[in-house]
């Protein structure tokens, strides 16, 4: 049985290793002439490494590098190391993206005498790392949508509108009161104006802490919007330093109806729906509050 000593000096041989590589490999000279190429990178551009012999490499492989100072194998043996990229390989009409890695070929002297060069079609590869990062960027969007939905719920919940009685809705703001809640609760409010035809709105802001001057115009809004809704919103729970603050930035609370409780408020808003009420029926308001329903 021969041994792997007794083929050092076969040429034959020594194709027979290379021709088994997958990947593209040749060898050229100093004057960029083929010396040595496997079949796979014959095939690669559509010929046979007898076509390729002694043909210089840029005339057998088209790449954007080919004949210019950034030609791969001149890079290789004029810094005498390894020179790694990726490029484009035309061959048909395609453009084939390739991964390349080039290396000076020494003599026993060890003086640089050609270039050994090794490529592979990534094509596959940059399918399959498109395919894995469209599938990321759609989890990314997916799970940016999944917070934006549920900050929008908790809005929704941060900012319940309540029917607290027939006609008569409320609207309990609790924690930090930013211009972006404040319209998320004034379109929800105006929503459930129209559901219910409810004429009056309690707004109660007990637990909020302050208020600059956009929230304070954006609850102005809310109150304007509320009225041209055809309903009468009163305003709760301000307290002394919101009531401080506002004065401060002089926002005009003259036609806003404002009581210090929501219990004062709901408490008056009955009595103007009960005076409403009988007023539709053309009797006096007696006082009796069964007919309130």
């Amino acid at each position: 049985m021969n041994t792997l000593h007794e083929y050092r000096g076969d040429e034959g041989f020594l194709f027979e290793i290379i021709n088994a590589v997958p990947s593209g490999i040749f060898v050229t000279d100093m004057e960029h002439s083929i010396m040595i190429i496997n079949k796979a990178a014959a095939e690669m551009v559509g010929r046979t490494p007898g076509d390729c012999f002694d043909r210089k490499c840029y005339d057998i492989f088209d790449t954007p590098m080919c004949q210019t100072d950034n030609c791969t194998c001149r890079v290789a043996t004029s810094s005498g190391s390894v020179n790694k990229g990726q490029t484009i390989l035309r061959h048909g009409g395609r453009e084939i993206p390739i991964e390349y890695a080039s290396r000076p070929l020494r003599n026993h002297e060890g003086q640089i005498i050609g270039c050994v060069e090794h490529f592979v079609d990534i094509s596959e590869r940059l399918e399959q790392e498109k395919l894995i990062l469209s599938q990321q960027e759609e989890l990314i969007r997916k799970r940016e949508e999944d917070i934006r939905q549920l900050q929008e719920e908790i809005l929704e919940l941060s900012t319940p509108v309540i029917e607290v009685w027939d006609g008569i809705l409320a609207l309990p703001i609790i924690g930090a009161l930013d211009s972006h809640r404040a319209r998320i609760a004034m379109q929800r409010l105006l929503e459930y104006i129209e559901q219910t035809r409810s004429p009056f709105v309690i707004i109660d802001i007990t637990g909020v802490p302050t208020v600059d001057t956009e929230v304070a115009n954006r609850l102005l809004q809310t109150v304007d919007a509320v009225r041209l809704m055809g309903s009468e919103a009163i305003l709760t729970g301000i307290s002394p330093h919101i009531a401080l603050t506002m004065a401060h930035l002089g926002v005009d609370m003259g036609n806003i109806t404002v009581q210090s409780r929501m219990s004062d408020a709901l408490h008056l808003a009955i009595g103007m729906l009960r005076e409403k009420r009988w007023e539709s029926r053309g009797m006096p308001d007696s006082g009796h509050e069964d007919l309130i329903s």
